[in-house]
């Protein structure tokens, strides 16, 4: 992390001259934060295993130190014939879990073949949304008090939980009626909406961002106490990418985005499957999926609207396939620790997120002089199109930015700005004003009215503020150069100096 430089912040001035290396030690980094909460997926399997599988798995869960499982509420199990109900499968293992202090994180998932356009899927969507939520109403009621998380589906914008595709619409009017039906059965729990995943445009599957971005277009905000994803970056972590578009950390900000400009911004997103495999087509060593899964429950930990962090999955399914469903597992089948195990247990004992330079990003946010709101995106490394290393991290209203000049919060449309030129923040921003810069300096102006205008040269050295804020870069006319402010124009022929026309 760069120290900080001590830079004048009065309007007009320049920068000090002098090397770079007249600078003081960064300010003292901020506590360390809480960890998210960790929890780990059990899948179907659990549902089919025997005793002695079941009690091995959740005493390694109580080894681990965590105490949330995401389990199948398999609907073909519990109901595999109108009213005619099987609790006794879900049973076990609801008891059983909470006989060893754990608590259940239910999807309401898969179709019976009597409520669905084709018996022979599971995966097929319902082919009624009362009547799906008629089922999601009666698991709430027998689960009242042992239950008290609904995840309602499992990835609807992919073609191979939710057949024959992707329907927003739809999947909103299946989240409506298992909210009602679950609140009216057990009014504290929580509904979490979506478990969508971080997929892009295919034949198959939609963008995460436009399900999420449909979802609420036709109400889904009413119907859900948090939103659920399932943010995957491997062969990164979650961080990765971050410049592009379609990776997993800017889909979620532009999820928490849409979530935010429908009123929902203190709402939460959990991340209810992430995890990497150790066999398939991608890098299977297990050592890089303990460093990929720790760093990414660190950097999911830095977010100001993080909920639990679920980690797919437990134990293997099965040995030696190649099929990487087989081996997202903290274990092996016989239950054998892969390196990941560990580091989870001795993450979790921590129970603190103690990043360094997150915590000196938080104090680069506490001595900010505006409101940068909650953090959106973890931090992260960047190349500005100058082609200068920078660290950044970004926030509800703006972004800290740490280049070769130090560490300084920006507003969102002064970010903007300093994309499109390259240029990296050199003083704080105070009153509306920031020196930015690289080889040359100049200062950035923004307000909501006047919006971002950079002065330079004799232009700033002939600023005041009674001229107000800049309302144009400066440009030329045909007899010399122009900048318009709010309350005067300043123009220069030549070399010459600067007249102002007051408006």
């Amino acid at each position: 992390m760069v120290a900080l430089v001590v830079l004048l912040g009065a309007c007009g001035q320049q920068p000090p001259e002098g090397p770079r290396e007249s600078v003081v030690a960064s300010p003292a980094a901020a506590a360390p934060t809480p960890l998210a909460r960790v929890g780990v997926g059990g899948g179907n399997l659990l549902l089919l295993a025997d005793d002695d599988v079941l009690r091995r798995s959740l005493a390694s869960m109580n080894d681990l130190g965590i105490d949330l499982l995401r389990l199948d509420l398999a609907w073909p199990i519990l109901e595999p014939a109108p009213g005619l109900w099987n609790w006794a499968p879900v049973d076990r293992v609801v008891d059983a879990a909470k006989s060893y202090g754990i608590e259940v994180l239910g999807i309401l998932d898969y179709t019976p073949g009597w409520a669905s356009d084709d018996p022979t899927s599971i995966s097929q969507r319902p082919s009624s949304a009362a009547t799906y939520g008629d089922f999601a109403g009666r698991v709430a009621e027998h689960y009242a008090g042992r239950i008290g998380t609904y995840e309602i589906w499992n990835e609807p914008n992919g073609g191979f939980f939710f057949r024959p595709g992707p329907d927003p619409a739809f999947y909103t009017a299946m989240l409506a009626s298992a909210y009602r039906a679950i609140k009216a059965a057990d009014p504290d729990t929580t509904v979490l909406g979506g478990a969508v995943a971080t997929a892009v445009d295919s034949d198959t599957t939609m963008n995460g961002r436009k399900f999420v971005s449909a979802m609420y277009a036709a109400g889904a905000g009413r119907y859900l106490d948090a939103l659920s994803v399932h943010p995957y970056s491997y062969p990164g972590s979650y961080s990765a990418d971050p410049t592009n578009a379609e990776s997993a950390m800017r889909m979620v900000a532009d999820m928490y985005s849409i979530m935010r400009r429908h009123g929902d911004g203190a709402k939460k997103i959990w991340a209810t499957e992430l995890g990497f495999p150790t066999e398939g087509e991608l890098p299977s060593d297990p050592g890089e999926q303990s460093d990929v899964v720790i760093e990414s429950i660190g950097q999911w930990s830095q977010l100001s609207f993080a909920g639990p962090i679920v980690i797919h999955e437990l134990r293997d399914r099965a040995e030696g396939t190649g099929d990487k469903e087989d081996a997202f597992g903290l274990m092996r089948t016989d239950f054998t620790p892969k390196p990941l195990y560990d580091s989870i247990k001795r993450l979790v004992a921590h129970r603190t997120n103690d990043d360094v330079t997150y915590r000196r990003m938080l104090s680069v946010a506490a001595a900010s002089r505006f409101d940068l709101g909650g953090q959106v995106t973890p931090w992260y490394r960047s190349v500005s199109v100058r082609g200068e290393s920078q660290t950044r991290q970004q926030f509800v209203r703006g972004s800290i930015i740490c280049s070769r000049s130090g560490c300084f919060a920006s507003p969102a449309p002064v970010v903007a700005y300093l994309d499109r030129t390259g240029f990296a923040p050199m003083t704080p921003f105070v009153d509306g004003r920031q020196a930015v810069g690289d080889l040359t300096s100049a200062t950035a102006f923004w307000s909501p009215r006047s919006g971002v205008h950079t002065l330079r040269g004799a232009m700033l050295e002939a600023w005041q503020p009674e001229f107000g804020f800049p309302v144009t870069d400066e440009y030329s006319d045909g007899e010399g150069r122009v900048v318009r402010c709010e309350h005067a124009t300043l123009r220069r022929q030549g070399d010459g100096a600067v007249k102002v026309e007051r408006s």
